[in-house]
């Protein structure tokens, strides 16, 4: 591989993804495609037929016996061998095999408004694509990109090849084709030497590797033929892609069900995904925008979840005519989609994260709250949405991801109580009513949005998360917001510091940060906001920053300093479950803050054009509480495991989710402790690695 931009900057990342869930199976490249693709006989008439493969000496000609120190000379021979693989089993109509190694191929690394492409990567070869799963417009340009390739293959020397690092190579032209082409439920890539082949297929759960019994690709000439004819299957969905999503001339279709489960083609529109995650492991969560032939706007969200864990849809039918709440139309959760399943694995293998598929059909809503046209649908949505929260909380469940992409402005004309809608209830989960309250996560959430409470709850087991954790990532959302940004969908550039590091891949930063901004006057941390908000909602932002500074401060009161060790006295929780009453109020106090601000808001003059962009929070200055024992790193820009081009995405966030934890995949613990370097370029949305134990 070679890269430009900042590529190599990413094997951390995807390192550190893929760490805990690389599975060995040593059968997997001669048992994937068997009975899948040509049968042995065929294959040895090709091998009597071609010119290229002497059958005496059982060897591919075009390759020499000695060992080879530049892999460079290794492309021309591998590259006439599949081609003349395709050719003779008439692949060719739809695939085509290209060295690459000098083609550079565009990476797509967020909102392109944000983040214009920079990174550029070259597999060495590549199986090019063309049908129905392959974008028309590429195609017919015939220019070497991830999002018409079938599958990539990496070259290597016996010499050079080293597993992991390889492995992690091929990991970053992987991300690419589950983001660029959206409908990929697992990528094949082998990786190529002059004496053996090794298939690595990555999906959801993670990568499954065949590395310690290669196939010997002159000895064993049938089973590397027989791999490179799955690698390079015209048959779409042998190949990885979900074949429900489908081109239809220039238009993307996408088959599913309707309430009453009978088939439906919807079109998407725009042919990408409006959110997407940006790791390979996790849910993989992917939302489209799409009409039906009524012209009905709906949402459609695939992801994949941890086999065991209760059904989103089964949540979302629960709370059908909720107010504040996003509701679901129809859901597909067939029992035989799991990762299991695709991959033939009847006994786990340790420590194995088998995930399941669903396909949900969503009412279709606004944009996230952070695309608010007037402070007034800001604090409209920002009001609905903490109501629904409650409304969710009345009925026994407990959101737990609350974050600038899972509250929704609602359409224009939306009844009170419905202008804004809280969605996404994949970390949601069924609690007991009396207690309203579970173990708290670290895992869980989304990073830039937790409570101090959940980010701290790392390393330790006796901490509980409740409705006020959640109250107080609406907060964070609402900082976000007006710190953040200098209007609707316009980030400030550059992003504050302060509000980076809340996001941090480190919890112990993450929550260093937060301690400190709640621990002192909110104009200590903040010192300029613009004036699209101004003074109202500077009002607001104070009284809820002494809300849940309060509330800070009692519960260092329960469980100790926030940075002692598991195990000791001071990290002993005393929980009081609040009573109905408690609830109740604390509710109250919260939505009285946003309504006196609504009506302060629509009492007030209208801003003029005159004023300017920013205006001093407060005129006096002071110093930023000191935090003991945790040391703030240079902040970073994690990478979006989520994405949206634009419009409404639900699901959870983590920008590596904006962590929804973070930098890893998307329901995991977080593996990589250092801090990194932000990228001015890169989506400034939080992460969406809404993380969550599998």
């Amino acid at each position: 591989m070679s890269g430009t931009g900042s590529a190599h900057a990413q094997r951390p990342e995807v390192a550190a993804e893929l760490a805990d869930h690389i599975y060995h199976d040593e059968d997997l490249g001669k048992r994937t495609f068997a009975g899948k693709v040509a049968p042995n006989e065929e294959i040895q008439d090709f091998l009597n037929a071609t010119d290229l493969y002497d059958t005496e000496a059982r060897r591919w000609r075009a390759i020499d016996t000695e060992p080879y120190t530049d892999e460079k000379l290794l492309y021309a021979p591998i590259v006439a061998i599949i081609q003349a693989i395709l050719r003779h089993f008439e692949y060719s109509d739809t695939r085509s095999c290209v060295n690459t190694h000098k083609k550079k191929f565009t990476h797509s690394e967020g909102r392109e408004e944000y983040h214009p492409p920079q990174l550029r990567t070259s597999p060495d070869v590549a199986i090019l694509g063309s049908g129905t799963n392959f974008k028309p417009e590429a195609v017919h340009a015939g220019i070497p990109n991830y999002d018409i390739c079938a599958s990539p293959v990496e070259v290597k020397t016996q010499h050079n090849f080293t597993k992991g690092e390889n492995l992690t190579q091929i990991a970053i032209y992987t991300r690419q084709l589950f983001i660029q082409q959206s409908n990929r439920k697992f990528v094949c890539c082998p990786i190529i030497t002059e004496k053996y082949a090794r298939l690595y297929i990555f999906d959801r759960s993670g990568v499954h590797v065949h590395q310690s019994s290669p196939i010997h690709i002159h000895q064993e000439a049938t089973d590397f033929v027989r791999l490179i004819l799955g690698v390079s299957s015209p048959d779409d969905s042998l190949i990885g892609f979900d074949t429900s999503i489908y081109w239809l001339g220039d238009k993307r279709v996408l088959e599913t069900v309707d309430a009453d489960k009978n088939p439906v083609t919807l079109t998407l529109e725009p042919v990408k995904p409006i959110f997407y995650r940006r790791t390979i492991r996790g849910r993989g969560t992917c939302c489209w925008k799409a009409k039906d032939d009524e012209g009905k706007v709906v949402l459609v969200k695939d992801a994949w979840r941890s086999r065991g864990r209760t059904a989103e849809w089964k949540l979302l039918e629960a709370v059908k005519g909720l107010a504040g709440v996003g509701q679901m139309i129809a859901y597909e959760d067939n029992d035989d989609q799991h990762i299991s399943t695709l991959r033939g694995i009847t006994v786990f293998l340790e420590g194995f994260c088998d995930r399941t598929f669903s396909r949900l059909i969503l009412e279709y809503y606004g944009p996230p709250i952070e695309g608010f046209e007037t402070p007034q649908d800001l604090l409209f949505a920002y009001r609905d949405a903490i109501a629904g929260h409650q409304n969710l909380l009345n009925i026994g469940i407990l959101h737990r991801d609350v974050s600038i992409n899972n509250i929704l402005i609602a359409k224009s004309g939306s009844a009170p109580g419905n202008r804004g809608v809280l969605i996404d209830l994949d970390m949601a989960i069924r609690i007991n009513v009396a207690e309203r309250s579970v173990q708290a996560d670290f895992r869980t959430g989304t990073r830039a949005f937790q409570s101090l409470n959940v980010v701290q709850s790392c390393g330790k087991t006796n901490m509980t998360q409740d409705y006020l954790d959640d109250l107080e990532s609406f907060y964070y959302v609402l900082c976000w917001v007006c710190f953040g940004y200098a209007g609707p969908n316009k980030i400030l550039d550059p992003f504050p510091d302060r509000l980076a590091i809340w996001e941090s891949g480190n919890p112990d930063v993450a929550a260093g940060m937060k301690t400190a901004f709640l621990a002192g006057p909110l104009a200590v941390s903040f010192t300029t906001i613009s004036s699209c908000f101004g003074p109202v909602f500077l009002r607001l932002l104070e009284n809820l920053h002494s809300f849940f500074r309060d509330l800070m401060f009692s519960r260092f009161a329960s469980h100790g300093p926030i940075f002692s060790k598991q195990g000791s006295a001071s990290t002993v929780e005393t929980k009081i479950h609040p009573s109905p009453e408690r609830v109740e109020q604390d509710y109250a106090t919260i939505l009285g803050f946003v309504d006196t601000a609504i009506a302060e808001l629509l009492a007030s003059p209208a801003p003029t054009n005159a004023e300017p962009e920013s205006e001093a929070m407060f005129n006096h200055s002071a110093s930023l509480p000191t935090i003991p024992t945790t040391r703030l790193f240079s902040t970073r820009e994690p990478l979006s495991d989520i994405l949206r081009n634009g419009g409404y995405g639900p699901g959870p966030s983590s920008p590596l989710k904006r962590h929804s934890n973070s930098a890893y995949s998307d329901e995991d613990s977080p593996k990589l402790k250092k801090s990194r370097t932000r990228n001015r370029h890169a989506a400034r949305q939080p992460s969406s690695l809404s993380i969550e134990r599998d």
